[in-house]
């Protein structure tokens, strides 16, 4: 399986996991395809939640095989906050979501699941949409964190 080589939306790298300094996990929140309905939709609540979590110590990483400038295209039409980081996981093609066996072969595309990382990339939980090709919500990524890590106070 090869390495996950990550990058943003302005093409920086970033290290496997990618779990920022001082944070104690990091959601990885799999997009199929930056511009679908759906994903466009589920990016409207990422951002406030991203900003939420960052005051939790814990991260969110929206994850594409979409190339960088369509993520730097999709943050600017969204309006995300920087707490919202976007990773294009173009090359080599899906890695990151193949890691998690989230890489539908078939389409080149990643399944809509979400996976909460800890600073080693040890998986902690996953969250699924409630329905097949419906949305995931906000509320399961909190409650399934507040599972997995506890409330900071």
């Amino acid at each position: 399986m090869a390495e996950p080589s990550l990058r943003d939306l302005h093409g920086t790298p970033w290290p496997w996991p990618p779990v920022a300094s001082g944070e104690r996990a990091a959601w990885l929140v799999f997009l199929p395809g930056a511009f679908t309905p759906v994903c466009t939709g589920e990016l409207a609540w990422l951002g406030p939640l991203a900003v939420e979590l960052a005051a939790e110590d814990v991260g969110l990483r929206v994850v594409s095989c979409d190339a960088a400038p369509v993520l730097r295209e999709v943050a600017d039409r969204t309006g995300l906050p920087a707490e919202c980081v976007l990773l294009s996981d173009y090359w080599p093609h899906g890695a990151a979501a193949a890691r998690f066996g989230l890489l539908d072969e078939t389409t080149g595309r990643p399944r809509r699941v979400s996976v909460l990382v800890d600073e080693s990339g040890t998986e902690l939980v996953r969250v699924r949409p409630g329905e097949p090709g419906g949305p995931r919500t906000a509320q399961a990524h909190r409650r399934a964190a507040e599972g997995a890590l506890g409330r900071r106070r």
